[in-house]
């Protein structure tokens, strides 16, 4: 089993739509040049086919540098993979399925967006981390709930559980959630969108890191 199985902090890179396989498995490798400790495959547009490839190649790379590689939604592709663990959304599966499914010791994290609510069920079913956002206006989900500033400080204050942020994060306003003390960001235009993706990875890990210490 990977060390540090459920250390979730730092750069977590979650991957945009990529029809190219070798595009985007030279990407994430950048990213985890850059520092990235996490990372997510998510494809919303490609046949499951062509998920299970591109998830495959991503998994030989993030292997390789010994990254946890995280799976969004797709419990079985997890398990086929016997990936790191899961991510689910509102409309994704159960975690107790997850759970079920994966064994005791993969992560499960779960979007809680703006809820409370849901960051509190998460917690009780046993969630490795809990995903709120969108902190800011993205361009990925544009209708994506907001979460306040306020809200993410008290759900860090209220619950012992690792928070990831989401959602519009870019190298002007991460400062913002740092300052609350979130130190694991996860982000996907504003690092797989730019030509140096791994001096930006890189930025991006400094500026988390360098809070936390």
């Amino acid at each position: 089993m990977m060390e540090n199985l459920h250390i979730i902090k730092g750069l977590y890179a979650v991957t945009p739509d990529e029809k190219d396989l070798f595009i985007l498995s030279s990407k994430v490798e950048s990213c985890i040049k850059g520092g990235a400790r996490l990372i997510q495959y998510r494809s919303k547009t490609l046949p499951k086919i062509e998920q299970k490839k591109q998830a495959r190649k991503v998994k030989m790379v993030c292997d390789y540098y010994k990254v946890p590689l995280i799976i969004n939604d797709d419990i079985e592709l997890c398990r086929i993979l016997n990936a790191d663990g899961v991510h689910l959304g509102e409309n994704d599966e159960s975690l107790e399925k997850a759970r079920s499914v994966l064994g005791p010791s993969k992560i499960i994290g779960v979007s809680c967006y703006n809820s409370i609510d849901r960051v509190r069920q998460a917690v009780d079913k046993g969630a490795t981390y809990v995903a709120l956002g969108a902190c800011f206006p993205t361009i990925t989900k544009p209708s994506a709930p907001k979460v306040s500033l306020e809200l993410i400080a008290l759900v860090l204050k209220k619950f012992k559980i690792p928070i990831v942020a989401i959602g519009g994060i870019n190298l002007e306003n991460i400062e913002l959630l740092t300052n609350k003390g979130i130190n694991c960001i996860a982000v996907i235009n504003s690092l797989f969108k730019v030509r140096d993706i791994e001096g930006t990875a890189r930025e991006f890990t400094s500026l988390i890191e360098n809070e936390e210490s």
